[in-house]
């Protein structure tokens, strides 16, 4: 076996991200979120599933009123809005239109302010043009798809001046194992995984950045009130548009119907939570 020691972890981390995306029928990103509904069914689904994790974020991140945080990969505001909340000047930098109009519209109904919004990809994002660094905290919570990460950490750790946190996956979550058993019977082809928190860590130690790592549960448990719900839910996520496809997904949810005709799916998974403070 090769030592690891030796490896390209920037290479892997490509090799896997490109298999990822040659997934076929495989969307994400402003892909999948680029409309307005899709993006507003994401923010009240994770919503009831996302407390304790964004608490721990929110902690870690331990902001005093008036500290500028870059949030990369915003979503609806998962972070930005208790940031902002909590006394933060927010920039929320994320590539799906839907996305950033769910966080507006939230910020406007629950009169938070202190957030500004930036649409893009990471990767696409020229800090002298679009941002106004350094900011105190950088964070990028599960939006980690970008194809070069080496260089995505770079430019994360040149507009900080304080710490730099990111959230990863340590093994598949919930929806990647759905979408393992699943993808082939729906589309013909297996589902490739992402990238995960193994890579992320040998990339900065090869950048010479010997982040803190700590592991901690991710509860991947989503509800349904009924087999609809829950087949409206995933049918766009895993691109199923013609009725066989459709049946197929029913079929494979209609195994975990609860006594009551609700739906529960289950499965526990791990990620990590990354950080180091700005050299120097």
């Amino acid at each position: 076996m090769e030592d690891a020691a030796a490896l390209d972890w920037n290479q892997v981390w490509k090799r896997r991200f490109a298999l990822n995306q040659s997934t076929p029928a495989f969307r994400e990103g402003a892909d999948l979120w680029r409309g307005r509904e899709q993006a507003r069914r994401y923010a009240v689904r994770s919503e009831a599933n996302r407390h304790a994790r964004v608490a721990e974020a929110v902690k870690d991140l331990d902001i005093s009123p008036g500290d500028r945080v870059l949030d990369i990969g915003s979503g609806p505001g998962t972070l930005a809005l208790p940031l902002a909340r909590a006394g933060a000047s927010v920039t929320a930098v994320d590539p799906a239109e839907g996305m950033l109009a769910e966080l507006q519209a939230a910020s406007e109904r629950e009169e938070v302010t202190g957030i500004t919004t930036i649409q893009g990809r990471w990767e696409e994002i020229d800090p002298v043009r679009d941002l106004e660094p350094p900011y105190d905290r950088v964070v990028a919570s599960f939006s980690l798809s970008m194809p070069e990460i080496r260089s995505a950490l770079a430019a994360m750790d040149a507009v900080a001046s304080g710490s730099v946190h990111l959230y990863w996956f340590a093994d598949e979550p919930l929806w990647e194992r759905l979408y393992l058993a699943l993808w082939e019977d729906l589309h013909g082809a297996p589902y490739h995984p992402k990238p995960k928190a193994d890579c992320l860590f040998n990339v900065l130690y090869g950048m010479r950045v010997y982040a803190n790592v700590l592991m901690r549960p991710l509860d991947g448990t989503i509800t349904f009130a009924t087999v609809e719900d829950a087949v409206e839910h995933f049918a766009p996520r895993m691109s199923v548009e013609t009725p066989e496809q459709r049946r197929i997904l029913r079929d494979y949810v209609r195994e975990y119907v609860r006594r009551d005709g609700g739906v529960s799916l289950t499965g526990s998974s791990t990620y990590a939570a990354i950080w180091w403070r700005k050299r120097g």
